[in-house]
């Protein structure tokens, strides 16, 4: 059926509920009974669900509350895989053209594509590359409308498929659903989960399944958007949770936990009872659960051997059937016309008892495993467990609670960023009110401008925040606006016109925060971008909120941003002015430079942190904080690095250069100090001992000895 009915489509799904969308079916539903502009070009990430508010309008038809001009739109969804499958482009010309045919004449009608871009390529492979404008003169010339389905990655070739696009069809971007809407579809999914795995789902399983999902957005094998990342890692934990819990009953590790931990005899051995009862009867439940697997495999051996049996008969009777004469009637001619013979319908019905002891085995087998599984329950640590091994986290740094991490976090911020303490504390302040603070606002979750020499901290800062509040540095994503100089600048960051060439690659910036929309984004160096992307910085500072080049609208509420400039530069490195003078200069250039409404924007300039020079204490603090990290890189091979106090003083202040800041002196550690111990673990892998470094201020270097223990 190359046409399948609305009606008919639900049914395929039996236990359908759209929840959480309401506010989108809301807005769909008033573009189809606009009087233009009223088909729809339905778009959204892989994974966020938009083939589900199709079926939605399907099915809130048979409510009472839907608008009448709603309840007479008849949506029909076109099986392109049946419209495609014979290759004839003659034939499939031809089956499109009654399509559209039997559309026109159809009041009210409505074509759904649930794949469009599939859709265009199978036309085209086809040679019916006309399709789409045909399918578009016809929308426009007749009563009947058109939804078309695509993912947002295919988005540019849909929409340079014909160029009455924009005039025929309304864009809308199906965005993920967040909060309270996002956990009642999720919930509703993992119903049919846990019915499916015959294991129940706590509410904090899903909960910690929303989070994770959430807020490590780079973890593969889950699905492109929310919902889909969620209900896919909730159905991973429960068939790793399920082969788990079949192996050893939760029950039982819990009783030889107890015990472990017990110092009481009487209690002890109270618990050895329970375990050995439990051992008993888990071992007696997996036998009676494997006898029924046992017979489920002999059935259905004995079942395909009957019905090879039936076929070998059948063609025996056939060619008894041709070799006698034609006018004597044997009872296999008989059978030929549609009766079985004796052996065959002896065999069949021993089929048929087959078939009815396989279904109460099958019944049997059910009531077992649910017997097994009624204790299971798939909870929080479960869920975190399976995304470990996703994600490849440690299940302890995903077990951390935020609330501590937040209460930390200036700690740890100090801990990264030297010379730097009432930034550290404004910024952590800052970012604690942000998160805790549940008042609406405009603009992004957060908004920073650091100035200030370079190598003080301002890149590190960025990378510390991204580690700290949102879980692991891959959060930060950096645009270097030196390569936002030209005046098309704009179109690379939110894509060009239509027309235009790289129109169908969309922006970097918006593509980036569609597939990223939680996280820091650092525009560096923003004095190097041209002036028009100012409207842009401005637009997102306001508004939190940017559109590209189709019509498609990026969210920054939940982005922190974070824009480096080196205003001021010449005042931060004059070692004639102090820090206060310098910052009081720079701040002058700064009101010079940018637009009051761009600097406002960074909660009323109290966001604007000017990073002070680090003093040669602070340097000197640098280095040993890298020579720790070598202790510890090399702490499991039984080496220990030792430098003294002296020579991290002198090799400072022979190569700290006030220009590149602290920047230059890890790298120096890294070229120069590491090589010599990697050399010799190399040639001496069994070796345990202490690397002394002592600084030359002859040769402007490190004599490296080694001493074995």
């Amino acid at each position: 059926m190359l046409l399948v009915r609305g009606r008919e489509y639900l049914a395929q799904y039996p236990n359908f509920t759209l929840v959480g969308r309401e506010h989108d079916l809301e807005r769909i539903s008033s573009i189809l009974i606009r009087k233009s502009s009223n088909s729809l070009l339905l778009t959204g990430p892989a994974g966020v669900g938009v083939s589900m508010l199709t079926l939605g309008l399907q099915a809130i038809k048979s409510s009472p509350d839907t608008p009448f001009d709603l309840i007479v739109k008849k949506l029909f969804w076109l099986n392109c895989d049946a419209l495609f499958s014979s290759g004839d482009s003659a034939k499939i010309n031809n089956e499109f053209q009654s399509i559209l045919k039997k559309l026109k004449q159809t009041p009210e009608s409505v074509l759904i594509i649930t794949d469009t871009a599939n859709f265009l390529e199978g036309a085209h492979n086809t040679g019916n590359a006309h399709f789409i404008n045909a399918l578009n003169n016809a929308d426009k010339s007749s009563n009947f409308q058109v939804i078309l389905e695509v993912r947002d990655d295919k988005l540019s070739s849909v929409l340079k498929a014909s160029t009455k696009m924009p005039e025929l069809y309304t864009l809308y971007d199906v965005k993920e659903p967040v909060g309270d809407d996002l956990k009642a579809i999720v919930s509703v999914v993992a119903k049919d989960l846990s019915e499916h795995h015959k294991i129940q789902i706590t509410e904090d399983a899903i909960d910690e399944a929303i989070h994770l999902t959430s807020k490590y957005r780079d973890s593969l094998g889950l699905g492109g958007a929310q919902p889909q990342r969620a209900i896919s890692l909730l159905d991973r934990a429960l068939a790793s949770y399920r082969q788990l819990t079949h192996k050893q009953h939760p029950k039982i590790v819990e009783l030889m936990d107890k015990i472990a931990k017990s110092t009481n005899e009487v209690e002890q051995q109270d618990l050895q009872q329970q375990l050995e009862q439990w051992q008993k009867d888990w071992q007696e439940l997996k036998s009676e659960i494997n006898k029924t697997y046992q017979y489920q495999r002999d059935a259905e051996t004995l079942r395909f051997q009957l019905q090879d049996e039936i076929t070998q008969l059948q063609e025996e009777e056939d060619n008894s059937n041709n070799s006698q004469p034609t006018t004597i009637k044997t009872f296999a001619q008989f059978t030929a016309g549609g009766f079985d013979s004796p052996a065959v319908a002896k065999l069949k019905e021993k089929i048929r008892q087959i078939d009815t002891e396989i279904a109460q085995n099958n019944n049997q087998h059910q009531k077992l495993v649910m017997l097994a599984n009624k204790d299971l329950r798939l909870n929080r640590q479960e869920v975190i467990t399976e995304f470990s091994k996703v994600s490849g986290i440690p299940a302890n740094k995903l077990d951390e609670n935020e609330v501590e991490n937040l209460i930390n976090l200036e700690a740890n911020l100090l801990s990264r960023i030297f010379g730097q303490d009432s930034i550290v504390k404004h910024v952590a302040n800052s970012v604690k009110v942000a998160k805790v603070d549940e008042l609406e606002e405009s603009g992004p979750a957060m908004s920073y401008l650091f100035l200030g020499p370079s190598g003080v901290g301002k890149t590190e800062m960025a990378k510390a925040l991204a580690k700290y509040v949102y879980g692991d540095e891959k959060s930060l994503v950096r645009f270097d606006m030196s390569e936002y100089m030209e005046k098309h600048a704009v179109a690379k960051l939110i894509g060009a016109p239509p027309g235009y060439e790289g129109f169908e690659a969309g922006g970097i910036l918006t593509n980036s925060v569609r597939a990223k929309p939680v996280g820091i984004y650092l525009f560096d160096e923003i004095e190097k971008a041209h002036p028009d992307v100012f409207n842009i910085f401005l637009q997102i500072l306001s508004d939190g909120r940017l559109t590209d080049n189709v019509g498609r609208t990026v969210d920054f509420s939940d982005i922190m941003i974070i824009m480096t400039s080196n205003i001021g530069q010449p005042y931060y490195l004059d070692p004639n002015l102090t820090d206060e003078e310098a910052r009081g200069l720079a701040t002058n250039e700064l009101n010079n430079t940018y637009r009051s409404e761009l600097l406002n924007r960074f909660n009323g300039r109290e966001n604007i942190l000017h990073f002070k020079r680090l003093p040669m204490e602070v340097i000197e603090q640098i280095i040993c904080r890298e020579i720790n990290k070598l202790n510890q890189a090399y702490q499991h091979r039984g080496f220990t690095i030792e430098i003294s106090d002296s020579s991290i003083s002198a090799f400072c202040h022979d190569h700290y250069d006030l220009i590149r800041g602290a920047r230059g002196l890890p790298g120096y550690i890294k070229t120069n100090i590491r090589p010599f111990i990697v050399n010799h673990i190399l040639q001496n892998p069994n070796d345990k001992g202490i690397f002394s470094a002592v600084y030359n201020q002859q040769t402007h270097s490190f004599d490296m000895t080694f001493c074995k223990i």
